[in-house]
């Protein structure tokens, strides 16, 4: 058996070789962790406090624990902006996508990290402080007229149709123009016979000859009495002249006391006499014209009266013409040859050749389609311009009947169905894309962008058409963002596609140590 002292010795032997250091590696392993775990929930509080515990593209929540990346999404390392990790000793990492900092052991490296350029629809890295920044699209937005293109269905019909009567009755004696034959305005379509018509023209021609000969006669009358009475005039005005110079001698020389006072008196007789002869004679001169005046005036009216009797009368034998009231197309006749048709009996009927479409359009718009305003008619592939003759302004059942012609001199055939198109003013204010445009309760609102955030903006429509509408509530020149992500609030940090591509990359050296293991600690 041993001795007491080799017990002892092998008893020293074993106390010297206890493995001390095997017991010190772990101690220091653990120490390391835990000062890498603190940093890293002290880096995971600021990144949570500075983006609201959500990664820039709608990544994990940030908050880390030992062997979690710090922000960004939690398993993995991964953060919102792309790969952003460097590990510690003991494998922590210390804040992906933003510069973090672990205390490592033997040299390891404190504090690496990387912010990653996220690539589009990915927000840039987001510094810690200064919130998350989210990468929108946006537009400047300017003033305009929006407006659009208007399709509404239309049928080619005749401008005109009308039901031509016969004005004056008789036997019909031949028709020229048959159903569907074409006319020219004033082309006689059938003719009429009445013998009474012809007898009287030929009365009312006898009754104006009359009249016209009585005229002539009384004009002839007039003017012979009247040459008879200016003579008389005449002679009576020599007469009192003489007598009058006669009287003047006498009284001449009864003053010298050579003639008798009662030769002066009987001369002074004849000068009264030879007034009132001339009296008389102007008196019956002024009564041939009266008589003129009336007589050959009344004589006057009855040769108007006849002429009207014969023009009524030759008026009234045309009539036996049934004539086309204007150019186009026969489409019925109601009579046949040898009949008899009484006067203001319809005869045949009647469409223009020129064509027309009528249309119904929004009475929001009828007022921008005033009389003269071009409209295109489209059937298949082939294109014939309108130009609007007739705008009824008051809306029928709400809309406004319009009538547009065709302008050129081949329209399409009657009863073609195509389609008017035109173009409609819908507003006038600022144009922004409609996909802007956000609704809450009875509140529709865009955001702009001010300063790098987002400004939540109260807007009314005023129109919409296709992929823009019409507002009023921004002014032109506006940055609008042009589709706001889901969840954008008034006043979040916001930047544009083409600046969240640019962004940089920061980029640290990595510490010592593997990727971070996952789980919670």
């Amino acid at each position: 058996m041993p001795s007491p002292g080799a017990a002892e010795g092998a008893a020293e032997k074993t106390r010297r070789s206890f493995p001390w250091g095997w017991l010190l590696v772990p101690l220091l392993l653990g120490g390391v962790g835990y000062v890498g775990y603190r940093l890293g929930q002290d880096d995971a509080g600021s990144a949570a406090s500075a983006g609201g515990g959500f990664g820039g593209a709608g990544g994990g929540t940030g908050q880390s624990a030992p062997g979690q990346a710090a922000g960004g999404q939690s398993a993995g390392g991964q953060s919102a902006g792309g790969t952003g990790s460097r590990s510690g000793a003991g494998g922590q990492t210390a804040g992906a996508g933003q510069s973090g900092s672990a205390a490592g052991a033997s040299g390891a490296a404190a504090g690496a990290g990387q912010t990653g350029a996220g690539a589009p629809g990915q927000a840039a890295g987001t510094t810690r402080g200064t919130g998350v920044t989210t990468p929108v699209q946006a537009a400047v937005v300017k003033s305009g007229t929006l407006s659009t293109e208007r399709r509404l269905t239309g049928t080619v019909a005749s401008a005109q149709e009308v039901t031509v009567s016969a004005r004056t009755s008789g036997t019909v004696t031949n028709i020229a123009v048959d159903v569907g034959g074409a006319v020219n305005a004033g082309q006689t379509v059938l003719s009429l016979s009445n013998s009474d018509l012809n007898t009287s023209v030929e009365s009312a021609r006898n009754a104006l000859e009359t009249a016209q000969v009585q005229l002539r006669s009384q004009t002839n009358s007039v003017q012979s009495g009247r040459a008879q009475l200016q003579q008389q005039v005449s002679a009576a005005q020599t007469t009192l002249a003489n007598a009058q110079q006669s009287l003047t001698a006498l009284q001449r020389l009864a003053a010298i006391g050579a003639a008798s006072r009662t030769e002066v008196n009987n001369q002074l007789a004849q000068v009264q006499a030879a007034r009132t002869t001339l009296t008389t004679a102007q008196a019956n001169l002024a009564e041939n014209t009266r008589a003129q005046t009336e007589s050959l005036a009344e004589a006057r009216l009855a040769v108007q009266r006849a002429q009207i009797t014969l023009n009524q009368a030759q008026q009234a034998a045309a009539a036996v013409r049934v004539t086309a009231p204007f150019a186009g197309q026969v489409t019925g006749l109601n009579v046949s040859e040898g009949q008899y048709l009484a006067a203001n009996s319809e005869a045949f009927s009647l469409v223009s050749s020129q064509r027309q479409v009528s249309v119904s359009v929004p009475a929001t718009e009828a007022t921008t389609l005033p009389v003269g305003a071009a409209l295109t008619f489209v059937v298949g592939q082939q294109k014939y311009p309108l130009k609007v003759s007739q705008n009824a302004g008051a809306p029928t059942n709400g809309s406004v009947p319009l009538v547009a012609r065709f302008i050129e001199t081949t329209p399409p055939a009657l009863g073609t169905v195509g389609s008017v198109v035109y173009t409609a003013k819908v507003a006038t204010g600022v144009l922004v894309p409609s996909t802007a445009l956000q609704v809450d309760g009875d509140r529709t609102y865009v955001f702009t962008i001010e300063d790098g955030k987002a400004e939540q903006n109260v807007v009314t429509v005023l129109g919409q058409a296709g992929t823009q509408s019409a507002v009023s509530g921004i002014e032109a020149g506006d940055e609008v963002i042009s589709q706001p992500p889901t969840g954008l609030l008034d006043g979040a940090g916001v930047t544009t596609a083409s600046a969240g591509a640019g962004a940089g990359a920061r980029q640290s050296s990595g510490g010592a140590g593997g990727p971070p293991p996952g789980g919670a600690p």
